[in-house]
């Protein structure tokens, strides 16, 4: 990423399937306690999540510790919207959903141009930790006969690094979204979080294609 933003390098998009929800059920319980973070999950040798990063920041064990059908390499982390019970720096969780996390890369090279389907934006917001812009969209989408057909793919693709002469700059993002040949009959709900730790502007733009057209969130 440092080179990106550096030399303006020339790299391919990356592209990632729509994101899936498992349940973790552990049982009865009380949820008074219950939250919902962004987190980025640990998981082990044994390929079940030891602990948690919100990004508030909070560093939390994992207790019990659990796995989803998802992960799929053990010693590796994991982006997911995590409900989950907190007692005494510990989650508990409840329900886990996985978050996508497209790298930021040039639109220049993008093969066939950047698909911009239209999308509902329900909010864009900006990590407390300054590493993640995330994302909730809702997504219109349908039965498909071919169930082997890819879903729904989402990117995101760098446009134009613009330097000011006072020093300050900005990166100007649009998001990739193809619909794929999914109909569009009813909703469902998909999260993104991009990486923006690297990012060496002052001012993030991000241009997102809706129905009601081109919505622009900038965070500074």
């Amino acid at each position: 990423m440092k080179n990106f933003f550096s030399a303006v390098v020339a790299v391919a998009l990356v592209l990632l399937a729509a994101c899936t929800q498992d349940a973790y059920e552990k049982g009865e319980g009380e949820y008074s306690l219950l939250r919902a973070d962004f987190v980025d999950m640990h998981a082990g040798s044994d390929k079940y999540v030891d602990y948690v990063v919100t990004d508030d920041g909070d560093s939390l064990a994992a207790e019990p510790p659990f796995t989803i059908s998802w992960i799929q390499t053990a010693d590796s982390t994991y982006r997911a919207l995590l409900y989950y019970n907190k007692r005494e720096g510990k989650a508990e969780a409840v329900s886990i959903g996985q978050v996508l996390v497209p790298a930021i890369k040039n639109a220049g090279t993008v093969k066939g141009g950047v698909v911009t389907d239209p999308v509902y934006v329900e909010s864009v917001w900006r990590a407390r930790t300054g590493r993640y812009l995330n994302l909730r969209l809702r997504v219109l989408t349908g039965q498909v006969e071919d169930e082997k057909k890819a879903g729904q793919v989402f990117g995101c693709a760098g446009d134009t690094l613009v330097s000011h002469p006072d020093g300050h700059s900005a990166l100007y993002l649009r998001l990739y979204h193809s619909q794929n040949g999914e109909p569009e009959y009813y909703s469902r709900y998909v999260f993104l979080s991009v990486p923006i730790g690297g990012v060496k502007a002052d001012t993030i733009v991000m241009r997102i294609n809706t129905y009601d057209g081109v919505v622009e969130k900038r965070f500074f």
